[in-house]
């Protein structure tokens, strides 16, 4: 399993339809919301992660969450994991809206 099918495994539709319009931060991305929880998610599918954000916003966006985390590691890995998460959570609702 990938780190975009363990997130489509882990929330429903509805779920990520929230998670879409007000983001992991708001508390609704609720099996990610501890540090604990972000930081084995993303040391788990790391290469997954970091290769889809690479791609799909460049790896200048890393960069830039690293910066603004004030190269503090955890709070760098829980941002990357979240914005993976929301990522994936726009696709879906997208992915819908075309359909």
């Amino acid at each position: 399993m990938n780190a975009r099918e363990k997130v489509l495994s882990v929330y429903s539709k509805d779920e990520l339809k929230e998670i879409a319009n007000h983001g992991c931060q708001s508390g609704v991305c609720s099996q990610h919301i501890y540090y604990g929880d972000t930081i084995q998610f993303y040391e788990t599918f790391e290469t997954d992660i970091v290769e889809y954000i690479s791609d799909e916003y460049g790896t200048e966006f890393l960069v830039e969450l690293f910066k603004k985390a004030d190269v503090d590691l955890t709070i760098y890995k829980n941002n990357v994991c979240w914005a993976f998460i929301e990522s994936v959570a726009y696709e879906t609702v997208d992915e819908e809206l075309v359909a």
